[in-house]
């Protein structure tokens, strides 16, 4: 397996050396596209050695071709990142894009061009109609809203909530699933905040403070928005929860943020690093050695993406569209592919199981406990 990049001319050295010390197969190439921001990458070097594992030299050769992202990217840069994916030689599939906004607009390409696209993290309810081509890993914002609504009513026993919300695809989807959930728990929302990067974020707490003093804080948004808020909130001397999506599980950025208020923070993850089952810990070990790092929960959702290509291409070797009848057939005529986040299988439902963390010195740590 080979890692290599395009479309930039500056690699990490890790995956960069990887590439140069890869053997030339006699084998058919296989590409897999990988569109993430550098702080995934080491994730590629773990599914090289995981890959090298399983498969011992069988099947095809599969090269890892990745194009970097960078966080708030326009649509019209993620829809060209994805044609020069698209436009790649033996190119069966690609992991990304980042976030739901990208994810979206790089799908028309991808399902144009019959490539299969696994999007790991991006959670709009969009995505079920994107195309045949395109098959979301992550719950839905609709589930993951549920999920925290019901850990902030019964768990965290709220009666009043505030929700901030990023004006985008990801925070108004995940906005919409809280607030449904809520209603259904009859907690009431007392404001609905919405924000980007250029808001004045303490002005837009000032503001809402004034309308009265939440139970708990909810945070549609990213490690930015989630850290910016909580530490404003203490500021104004509220000590209440924050409770955030996934996508705000972006470490040491957040807790850095945040600062005394980190404590405060409660995040979705799809898998913690103290999981105990066996994949876990073995994924945690090769991490740990390609990085000198714990992985975090998007480390892990990552690298089950790579991992269910691979395994499709392993199984049915590179053609596209049987690629793309693997993938749906998981959960059916095949059984869920067992991944470290859990079974995974698309059309049947199955996904990263939803697990509630809690920052602790700096770290999220699973919420255990009735």
């Amino acid at each position: 397996m080979r890692i290599k990049g395009v479309g930039f001319s500056t690699a990490v050295t890790l995956l960069a050396a990887m590439a140069v010390a890869s053997c030339h197969s006699p084998r058919r190439t296989v590409v897999i596209g990988y569109a993430f921001p550098y702080h995934l990458n080491p994730t590629l070097a773990v599914a090289h050695e995981e890959i090298a594992q399983l498969y011992q030299g069988s099947g095809p050769q599969v090269t890892i071709v990745y194009d970097s992202v960078a966080v708030g990217d326009p649509a019209y840069a993620e829809v060209s990142r994805a044609q020069r994916l698209a436009a790649l030689p033996n190119v069966v599939a690609v992991v990304g894009h980042g976030g739901s906004r990208a994810s979206l607009a790089a799908a028309p390409v991808y399902n144009e061009a019959g490539i299969v696209q696994v999007t790991p993290m991006s959670t709009s309810r969009l995505l079920r109609s994107a195309g045949r081509w395109t098959f979301n890993l992550a719950p839905d914002d609709s589930v993951e809203g549920a999920f925290i609504g019901e850990f902030v009513a019964a768990r965290l026993r709220a009666r009043r909530v505030t929700i901030y919300y990023v004006n985008d695809e990801y925070g108004t989807g995940l906005r919409d699933g809280v607030v449904a959930e809520l209603a259904r728990r009859d907690v009431a929302v007392l404001d609905q905040v919405p924000m980007d990067l250029s808001s004045d974020f303490r002005t837009l707490v000032a503001a809402s403070l004034k309308g009265g003093e939440p139970d708990v804080v909810v945070v549609a948004g990213r490690q930015h928005e989630t850290g910016t808020i909580a530490r404003l909130m203490r500021e104004h001397g509220v000590r209440r929860a924050v409770v955030a999506g996934d996508g705000a599980l972006v470490l040491p950025t957040l807790a850095d943020i945040a600062g005394p208020a980190a404590d405060s923070i409660y995040l979705v993850a799809y898998w913690t690093p103290d999981a105990a089952d066996s994949l876990s810990r073995a994924f945690v070990e090769r991490y740990r050695r390609a990085a000198g790092v714990m992985p975090q929960s998007p480390d892990a959702i990552v690298h089950d993406a790579l991992m269910v290509v691979a395994e499709a291409v392993h199984a049915v070797g590179p053609n596209r569209a049987a690629v793309r009848q693997y993938l749906a057939e998981l959960g059916r005529e095949r059984p869920p592919f067992i991944g470290v986040t859990g079974p995974i299988a698309f059309t049947s439902g199955e996904r990263p199981r939803l697990v509630m963390t809690h920052l602790v010195g700096g770290q999220a740590s699973r919420v255990t406990g009735p």
